[in-house]
């Protein structure tokens, strides 16, 4: 075949960077952690290919590193290849366009290789599949060790496809991560997972790309910093002042140190002084959304995107967020409260099913009413079902929840008639905005 490559193995391969090598304990240990994340089947093939586990490696610390450095030259031919790739690559605006997300950011870089190591496995497992399973060229000191009889213009044509592959999912999972707070949400565990799974599902669902697109632009609207309402009384975090009480138990020190006559005196008269605190009034945002089949499309995304801002202002104002959606039942069997599993719920739930618009709002009075009836609540809803709904509103009161209702191209007027505030939603980003604003309140 015309321009194939001659590959020379020898036994110690050496990467195309000068600043982190082969030989370094942390090049090792990155190369471990790439091939972890792939799935068994992929796995076997990385571990046997070692140009495919020092390209992958490579490309980690080239989108890692402040200043990475290829070697000026290769003696194995298929790295060689890849080193040339690379050099054009590294000095185009398409690598310095991400690499300003990329750089000392251990989860994007890993989340790029990552990508760009499933491309190239999937394609190399490819043409092994042809092959009957023990593809005519490709050989190795340990089978399948080596990637001799490649031509060159296939080694560029293959990393071309996975750098391509590898831009857009950790273009995506940066989106992801900002909805999940930031590059300390990567940290806790499982995250990452989730993080690496959906920015691949954005790829390929239009709709979660939508989700994700208006979140973050409704986030403009999410205000940096807010008032939070607190009350005063007897308990709390922070001292507001000094009050008289006629409850010992409740008076300062010193004035239990007081001498038997004048302690007489404070206690039959004014009382003794004690401490004035402050308590955070405000309670739970609890966001129940229509998941029934009609809540399709441009509904759901519109809905979904503004729980997801909801969930941003709730971290601002230091509030409790619980997330559930609800067709005939209300989904899942425990209100969703981490922001790794908001997000991932927000991107993933199918809609189908009916309409129970009452055992929702029930649910959530009942979750409420567990830890949160002393605190001032608010209940969104957002819908577009047109069913009877019962007269909640003496439950609602019991919990001090304010309902916000948001009906989506429809009329609900039992629903209407139980709300503190029936609002027609309107399906834009100037529309949430308005909402944000009045949840705020």
């Amino acid at each position: 075949m015309a321009g194939r490559i001659k590959n020379k193995i020898k036994n110690n391969l050496v990467n195309n960077l000068i600043n982190v090598t082969t030989r370094d304990y942390v090049y090792l240990l990155v190369s471990r952690r790439i091939g972890s994340f792939l799935p068994p089947e992929m796995q076997e093939i990385y571990d046997k290919f070692e140009q495919i586990r020092i390209i992958s490696t490579d490309s980690y610390f080239m989108h890692y590193s402040l200043y990475p450095f290829l070697r000026s030259k290769n003696d194995d031919d298929i790295l060689e290849a890849a080193r040339r790739f690379c050099d054009e690559y590294m000095a185009g605006e398409r690598y310095q366009t991400l690499k300003t997300l990329t750089t000392l950011d251990d989860e994007l870089s890993l989340v790029y290789s990552i990508a760009l190591t499933k491309y190239i496995v999937g394609r190399i497992r490819g043409m092994i599949d042809l092959g009957g399973g023990k593809l005519s060229g490709i050989s190795g000191r340990s089978g399948l060790s080596g990637l001799s009889g490649i031509a060159e213009v296939e080694i560029e044509e293959l990393l071309d496809g996975a750098v391509k592959e590898a831009e857009c999912v950790t273009k995506n999972a940066e989106e992801i991560r900002e909805l999940m707070g930031g590059k300390s949400a990567g940290r806790e565990a499982g995250t990452f997972q989730k993080i690496l799974n959906l920015a691949k599902q954005m790829m390929f669902v239009e709709e979660l790309k939508h989700i994700v697109r208006m979140s973050r632009k409704m986030m403009d609207f999410v205000p940096k910093a807010t008032r939070i309402a607190k009350v005063k009384g007897k308990t709390g975090d922070e001292l507001s002042g000094y009050m008289l009480t006629k409850q010992v138990e409740r008076a300062l020190p010193r004035e239990l140190a007081l001498p038997e006559e004048l302690f007489t005196r404070k206690l039959t008269s004014d009382g003794f002084l004690s401490r004035e605190k402050l308590k955070v009034s405000e309670g739970a945002y609890y966001v129940l959304i229509d998941k029934s089949g009609s809540m399709v499309g441009e509904k759901t995304v519109w809905a979904r995107s503004v729980a997801m801002a909801i969930y941003r202002m709730s971290k601002t104002k230091k509030r409790k967020y619980f997330l559930r959606f609800f067709d005939t039942k209300v989904h899942p069997k425990l209100p969703i409260t981490e922001a790794r599993e908001i997000v991932d719920a927000i991107l993933k739930v199918q809609s189908n099913g009916g309409t129970d618009i009452t055992n929702a709002i029930g649910t959530a009075i009942d979750d409420l009413e567990e830890k949160f009836s002393e605190y001032t609540n608010t209940i969104v809803i957002i819908t577009d079902g047109e069913d009877f709904v019962e007269d909640l509103s003496k439950e609602l009161r019991k919990v001090r929840a304010n309902l916000i209702s948001v009906m989506i191209q429809g009329y609900n007027e039992t629903l209407k008639a139980i709300s503190d505030h029936y609002v027609r939603a309107e399906l834009s980003e100037k529309g949430g905005e308005k909402l944000l604003k009045l949840v705020e309140q």
